[in-house]
C-alpha cells in the first residue's frame, strides 16, 4: 500500500519511519518499557490482516524497529516481504515458518515454538502460521527498518520492492534454517573476530529455545558468575547476544549507544537505566518483559528469583555498538561494585527481604574492583 510522502520543498519533522509507523492504524507503545509483550494492546492492520502492535521505546527511535504481531488460533498470515533482514523471536506460541525468494521459489519452512528465534533474510517472502487450535501466537519482530528509511524515505523501496534477489546462502544452502554451528574465538566472523580462542560465537539463523540454551561462555567482567552466549546471524550484519546470570546477584553497571531491544526468555527482576547524573529509572520485569537502554545511559539488571535469569540483548548495526565491550574502555563505561553508589546494594537487599530472601552477592565483591567470580554452570 502506497504512503504519501511530504513533498520536497517541505521540512521533515520526523523520521520517515515514524510517519509510515504512525499511519497504520495500530497502536505504537513508547517509554521506557513494556512489562509483558505477552498482553500487550494490539488492533487490526489490514495491511499485514492480523492484529499488531509496535514498540518504539526511547533509545530506539531512527535505529531499530520493534513490532508484535498475533496468529489466531489455527490460522495463516498473509505472506509478505521485506528489503531487510528481520530477525523474530516467539514471545507465545508454536507454529511453522515458510520461506522463499525469486531465487529459490520452493519454499523452506521450519516449526518453532515459545520462545524460539530465528532470522529472515532480505527480499524473501515470509508467512507465518499459527500450529495451535486453542491460543494465539505472539511474534516479536525486529529489524532495522527505521535507519534504512532515514537512507531512502520510501516505505514501498522496503514493502513493495520488485528487487530480484542474486541466488544468495538462502538459496543454495539446504541447512540455512537448521540449529546453529559453533565458531571458536569468531575466526572469519565479520563483527566478532575476539582474538580469544576460547570464545564461542554462534553463527545460524535458527534457535529453538532461548529459555533453554545452555552452550555459553563465562562473561567475568560483567560480574554476578554470569555467563554468555554470542550470536552472529548467518548471512547478516544483525547479531545479538543472551546473558544468564545467577540468582540474588546482580550485573554491573555498563552502557553503550542505542537501539538494543532487549526481551527476557526467563527470570524475574527489575534493571535500572539512567542518564549520568540524571534520576534512575526501575524497570520491573518476568518473562516477555522487553526495554531498551537509551543511548549512553547506564543500566544494571538485577535477579531476584530463585532460579537463573536471561536476558536476550538484540543489537543494532555495529556502528551503534559504542565501546562499552571493549576492554581499555570499561573505566569509563562500566562501574565497578566497589565505585557503585552504596544505593544499589541497598535497594536490592530491600527488594529481596520483601520476598524473604538474602543476597547471594559476595562481600569481597564490593570491596576488591579485581575479584574474580567463579564461573557457574547453567
Amino acid at each position: 500500500m502506497a504512503v504519501a510522502q511530504p513533498q520536497q520543498d517541505t521540512p521533515r519533522t520526523k523520521f520517515a519511519y515514524d510517519e509510515w509507523m504512525e499511519g497504520r492504524g495500530v497502536p505504537v507503545h513508547r517509554g521506557f518499557f513494556v512489562r509483558d509483550v505477552r498482553s500487550v494492546e494490539l488492533s487490526w492492520w489490514e495491511e499485514r490482516k492480523c492484529n499488531a502492535a509496535f514498540i518504539q521505546l526511547m533509545g530506539q527511535e531512527g535505529v531499530s524497529e520493534a513490532r508484535v504481531t498475533e496468529i489466531p488460533p489455527g490460522q495463516t498470515l498473509p505472506p509478505y516481504r521485506l528489503a531487510v533482514d528481520e530477525v523474530v523471536y516467539v514471545v507465545s506460541g508454536r507454529g511453522v515458518t515458510s520461506v522463499w525468494n525469486d531465487a529459490a521459489p520452493t519454499p523452506k519452512s521450519f516449526e518453532w515454538q515459545d520462545r524460539s528465534m530465528f532470522l529472515v533474510p532480505n527480499n524473501a517472502y515470509r508467512q507465518f502460521s499459527n500450529m495451535q487450535g486453542e491460543k494465539p501466537v505472539r511474534l516479536l519482530h525486529y529489524s532495522y527498518l527505521p535507519l534504512a528509511m532515514s537512507i531512502v524515505p520510501d516505505p514501498d523501496f522496503f514493502l513493495n520492492n520488485p528487487y530480484q534477489a542474486r541466488v544468495s546462502e538462502f538459496a543454495t544452502q539446504q541447512d540455512f534454517f537448521s540449529e546453529a554451528k559453533v565458531v571458536n574465538g569468531g575466526g572469519g566472523l565479520r563483527w566478532t573476530d575476539s582474538g580469544d580462542p576460547n570464545r564461542a560465537f554462534w553463527y545460524g539463523n535458527f534457535f529453538p529455545d532461548m529459555s533453554a540454551w545452555d552452550k555459553l561462555d563465562a562473561n567475568t567482567h560483567r560480574g554476578a558468575g554470569g555467563a554468555t552466549v554470542t550470536i552472529q546471524f548467518a548471512g547478516s550484519d544483525m547479531s545479538c547476544h543472551m546473558s544468564v546470570f545467577p540468582p540474588l546477584t546482580y550485573k554491573k553497571a555498563h552502557r553503550h549507544g542505542p537501539g538494543r531491544v532487549i526481551i527476557i526468555p526467563g527470570g524475574e527482576g527489575y534493571s535500572v537505566m539512567w542518564e549520568e547524573g540524571r534520576e534512575k529509572i526501575i524497570v520491573p520485569w518476568q518473562e516477555a518483559a522487553l526495554f531498551v537502554p537509551p543511548n549512553r545511559w547506564f543500566h544494571q539488571h538485577f535477579n531476584l528469583g530463585g532460579k537463573a535469569a536471561r536476558y536476550l540483548a538484540l543489537h543494532p548495526p555495529m556502528q551503534f555498538h559504542g565501546y562499552a565491550e571493549k576492554v581499555e574502555d570499561r573505566l569509563r563505561d562500566q562501574i565497578e561494585y566497589s565505585a557503585e553508589d552504596p544505593a544499589v546494594r541497598q535497594l536490592f537487599e530491600e527488594e529481596l527481604g520483601k520476598r524473604g530472601l538474602k543476597s547471594a552477592m559476595p562481600e569481597q565483591a564490593y570491596k576488591d574492583p579485581n575479584y574474580e567470580w567463579e564461573p557457574k554452570k547453567f
